[in-house]
């Protein structure tokens, strides 16, 4: 291989037209079956050999070139949220409640146009290439579902990579870090119980919205000190729901949020320290507070020769615009799985909005990516799969 493969125009145009359907048409996790079917049907024709998915959402092919190399896999995730979106743009989802608000549906595209180009530059390649679309990041389940159901021991990928958009960074732009580069996240669910009563008489002892109230100003302390590398821990909660009404005291109130850390160690006290609260909001209201740890993924970490690869090919593609994150985030990917068994890299993907001040915030119903961006993320992933599909040195 002399030349890193270079996707045409027409493939890039393509990747813009992909993901702009993909954003019509979002599908929350592990209900993903048009995206599947769309996707399946786009690798088919390109000649893959499109292969049976584990789990019963997502996209799995081989590209074979022949010749002997490693075999890399690419992986892109494919779920939405539940948010309703109101980002403005022309081609906004027309699932009401439902939206890709943190860029999945472009990481699907850039992918599908990365692996056209590898599939039209293929007689210069070596190695092979698995392609995983996988489902259900969002709740951070389906790359654990995939590897249970056999996906690593069928195909036994050598190395893997992936890319995540970031919105908040300059458009065009690839930044990494060896080593951890991403937080752990463990999703719960809180359940706060007392007896109910009426507005009107009803004061603290008992009352679960007074409970909740006391819970979340708290909620801080959970991982008050706790650092890593520079970087704090994080808990916050998302959902908080009750069936109590302006003069009805609920009975019941729900809370879902996560916990976010770097090491077992502070997991291990994050979560000891959300049982400690839960205790002592028993104690001061008299209620009863259960936890369910619904799910969750550990810390990414990048494998160091293979970020050194996607550095090295990021500044022969885009110079001074690849550069390696100063500490990791606390942001959380089940990316995280599939690393912690094969030896790879995650990146993130300038896509700010250049006619923004204000970078549009992930998970949000304004959230947009500037799709100028795309041109440089399948050109990563193209050029950067193709080298690391060379044979090993020996």
């Amino acid at each position: 291989m002399t030349a890193l493969p270079e996707p045409s125009s027409d493939i890039l145009d393509e990747v813009v037209e992909n993901r702009r359907h993909l954003h019509r048409h979002p599908e929350v996790s592990f209900q993903e079956h048009e995206t599947s079917r769309f996707l399946r049907e786009r690798l088919a024709g390109m000649g893959l050999q499109v292969q049976e998915c584990p789990t019963e959402t997502g996209a799995v092919a081989l590209l074979e070139t022949g010749r002997p190399g490693r075999r890399v896999m690419l992986r892109a995730d494919i779920d939405a949220l539940p948010i309703l979106e109101e980002s403005g743009v022309a081609f906004a989802s027309s699932a009401e409640g439902r939206m890709h608000a943190c860029g999945h549906d472009a990481h699907a595209a850039i992918l599908l146009g990365a692996v056209r180009t590898l599939a039209e530059h293929a007689d210069g390649l070596v190695g092979s290439y698995l392609i995983c679309f996988q489902p259900a990041e969002e709740i951070v389940s389906g790359a654990r579902e995939m590897i249970a159901r056999g996906l690593l021991e069928r195909y036994q990928p050598q190395v893997t990579l992936g890319l995540h958009v970031a919105s908040w960074l300059a458009s065009g732009t690839v930044v990494t870090r060896p080593g951890l580069l991403w937080a752990g996240s463990d999703g719960f669910e809180i359940v706060i119980r007392g007896p109910g009563g009426h507005g009107g008489i009803m004061k603290r002892v008992g009352n679960v919205i007074s409970a909740q109230a006391f819970l979340l100003e708290r909620l801080e302390s959970v991982v008050e000190g706790l650092e890593y590398q520079g970087s704090g821990c994080h808990c916050t909660v998302g959902d908080v729901r009750a069936d109590g009404a302006w003069n009805i005291v609920p009975r019941k109130v729900v809370l879902r949020g996560s916990v976010r850390t770097f090491t077992p160690e502070l997991r291990a006290e994050a979560l000891q320290r959300l049982r400690d609260l839960l205790l002592e909001t028993d104690t001061e209201f008299q209620v009863s507070c259960q936890l369910e740890l619904v799910h969750g993924t550990v810390p990414l970490f990048n494998d160091p020769n293979v970020t050194a690869t996607v550095l090295q090919v990021g500044r022969e593609l885009v110079g001074e615009h690849a550069s390696q994150l100063g500490r990791p985030l606390t942001v959380s990917d089940d990316m995280a799985e599939f690393l912690t068994r094969i030896p790879g890299c995650y990146f993130m993907l300038g896509a700010c909005p250049p006619d923004t001040a204000t970078p549009p915030a992930h998970h949000t119903p304004t959230f947009r990516i500037d799709e100028a961006a795309f041109a440089t993320g399948v050109r990563m992933m193209a050029a950067t799969a193709a080298r690391l599909a060379l044979p090993e040195e020996t």
